[in-house]
């Protein structure tokens, strides 16, 4: 069990404002080039005092040295860590908001967390998305697992881990911090994680029954890695089988952490670049919390041997296909895109004449820019059959309907007509 080195502390995460810290998701970010490591409760200063947090992303080099925290345009190096998202630590709801694992699928990453008041009482776990590890909001639309009242939903659906398998991201979750509870296993399509239907694995049965906290599921050479806190070993423990639809009771196995030598454990998070069937070559981080005198509160990085079950291959990651050309767009087209705009949870860019692309609200925003002071749409109108962009057709017919107003306007003027009361005329009529 060999206990390589901390990752938090006084001296070692100081730089960025926290040195007090447990969980410690691992990811490598491929934008910045460095694991991003995303922890639960945070404090600032050693023994939890100071500013909480909860979750904060911190980024580390190959060789788990700290180098600062992401930012819009890299990395801050020993800039200050920051919470994900704002909200009130112990209100009247929930006390804190914990991660359970996060993933990058295409441009997004997802991280699921669990909305906890007290220990062992998990309200609900919810997922927000971001596209930097900077700015984070609630999926579009809105996943959310509610736990009360009770049965609601499935009780493995509180505290989860996942993975990509190719077109497949699978998901293991058991009962919350309780830790009393099996894990069951999901799969979901990629393109649909984590809005669409996930599909049970094992019938709807458990995978493995006991006692379960933390899990870390990472897909690694071809081969399935699931760790967890064991509570009723008091232990963590690592297994290996090659398809997460495996027998995981016939999985090779390794106890990397002991609670007799390293008491009051709990985390075990899986790094995606761990070498199967090398001595050592298992790398996780594992929290200790002295519950009774905050000294530590921690996260450790061990080492540990864990066999293949199948043979090691190089998976290649999915790649992106390619975005196909922006093409003229149909009037026809025009009216089918604002349909969906309307309609999709998600914004569709509309072109402006200078090839900006903007939202709905902005694309009418300039058109009412535009038209401002005395409706100088210059111009405008153009000829239907002429070729004019998006937002060119919406001033055209908005100057025609300006062109005809102001022509009925001159006409009534010249024969005396009132025109506020020949308009009430109309609206009788129209009644």
């Amino acid at each position: 069990m060999p206990r390589v080195k901390p990752i938090t502390g006084p001296g070692i995460t100081t730089s960025v404002a926290m040195e007090s810290a447990d969980l410690g998701i691992v990811r490598w970010d491929m934008d910045r080039m460095a694991w991003a490591i995303m922890f639960g409760d945070n404090f600032e200063f050693w023994r939890l005092k100071g500013e909480w947090q909860s979750p904060s992303i911190v980024m580390y080099d190959e060789d788990m040295n700290v180098i600062g925290v992401p930012t819009n345009d890299g990395i801050a190096k020993h800039g200050r860590r920051k919470q994900l998202w704002d909200y009130p630590h112990n209100n009247r709801e929930y006390s804190t908001i914990l991660p359970c694992d996060f993933i990058k699928i295409k441009d997004w990453w997802y991280v699921a967390c669990m909305v906890t008041a007290g220990l062992g009482n998990e309200l609900r776990t919810v997922f927000w998305r971001s596209k930097n590890l900077v700015d984070w909001t609630l999926t579009d639309p809105y996943v959310r697992i509610d736990h009360k009242p009770a049965g609601r939903n499935h009780p493995g659906k509180v505290m989860l881990t996942f993975d990509r398998v190719g077109d497949w991201v699978y998901i293991f979750g058991t009962g919350g911090l309780a830790r009393n509870k099996p894990i069951w296993a999901w799969r979901s399509p990629a393109d649909e994680f984590p809005y669409g239907n996930w599909q049970e694995l094992n019938n709807g049965n458990a995978i493995l029954d006991g006692a379960y906290g933390e899990l870390s599921f990472r897909y690694i050479k071809g081969n399935s890695v699931l760790s967890f806190f064991d509570a009723v070993g008091y232990r963590q423990t690592a297994l290996c089988v090659v398809a997460p639809e495996d027998d995981w009771r016939k999985a090779n196995r390794v106890d990397y952490a002991h609670g007799n030598n390293f008491p009051q454990l709990y985390g075990g998070y899986v790094f995606s670049n761990s070498v199967l069937n090398k001595p050592n070559g298992m790398k996780f981080l594992v929290s200790q919390w002295n519950t009774q005198t905050n000294d530590p509160y921690h996260v450790v990085m061990f080492e540990d041997t864990l066999e293949a079950k199948g043979p090691l291959v190089d998976v290649e990651e999915p790649t992106v296909p390619p975005k196909e050309p922006e093409k003229d767009v149909t009037p026809q087209q025009l009216y089918e895109l604002l349909l969906k705009e309307l309609a999709a949870s998600a914004s569709t860019p509309i072109l402006t004449p200078e090839g900006d692309k903007l939202t709905l609200r902005e694309a009418i925003e300039q058109i009412f820019v535009k038209e401002r002071g005395m409706h100088d749409i210059k111009g405008r109108p153009r000829h239907p059959k002429e070729k004019d962009d998006q937002l060119g057709h919406v001033l055209s017919m908005r100057a025609e309907g300006l062109f005809t107003q102001a022509v009925v306007v001159a006409i009534a003027d010249r024969f005396n007509v009132n025109v506020d009361e020949l308009y009430k005329q109309v609206q009788e009529n129209l009644k």
